[in-house]
This record gives structure tokens, sequence and C-alpha cells, in this order.
């Protein structure tokens, strides 16, 4: 498994957590840009997982290795959203908790990469 694949591994199941912690906390009711219903927001998130999963888990999609790439760049930096909006807001905002998780994941594999 390349790192790559393995740090997207990571964070698929980080991500997993981050859409738990997200529903838990309302951010279907709390983000700023709109708000959903919650039935629409949990769609959305199966959606998601099912979609990324099966890139993720698979190994006969086409251009795989690109979408990983796509993959974790895009929890970055949706993390780094949610790390914005905590500074902006001063105060917890739903999926902050894992947000962090995802930036130390990208880091890593930017670090292991580079180096």
């Amino acid at each position: 498994m390349s790192s790559l694949e393995f740090i997207a591994v990571l964070m698929f199941w980080v991500q997993l957590a981050h859409s738990i912690e997200e529903l838990m906390t309302g951010f279907n009711k709390k983000w700023f840009f709109f708000k959903l219903s919650f039935k629409k927001f949990i769609l959305f998130e199966i959606i998601h997982t099912i979609f990324w999963a099966l890139i993720i888990f698979s190994t006969i999609v086409p251009f795989r290795q690109y979408l990983l790439a796509i993959f974790i760049v895009l929890m970055f930096s949706q993390s780094l959203w949610h790390l914005a909006w905590w500074a902006m807001k001063k105060q917890y905002v739903p999926g902050l908790l894992t947000a962090w998780v995802h930036v130390v994941l990208f880091l890593s594999l930017y670090f292991r990469i580079l180096f």
C-alpha cells in the first residue's frame, strides 16, 4: 500500500468520525452558507461516504490515484474551513475536533512526499 493509499484510508475513517461529529452537533443548522434539514444532510453524508468508500477500497477504479489525491486535498481543505470558522466564531463549531486530525494527516503525507 502506497503512502497515498494509506493516508486516504486513514482520512476516510477520520471523515466518518467527522460526519458523525457534525451530525451529533447540528452542523446542518449552524453552517452559515445555508441551512439543511437533518434528513437532507444525512442523505448527503451517506452518498458522500459511499462514493468515497467505493473509490478508496476498490482497486479497479480508473484514475484511482488521482481521485485519492483529490479526496485527500478535499478533506484537508474542508478541515481548514472548519478551523477558519472556529477562528471567526472563537468558540466550538461542529466538526472542529476531527478537523485537526485531517490537517495532521495531510501534513504527514505532504512531508513524506517532499522529503
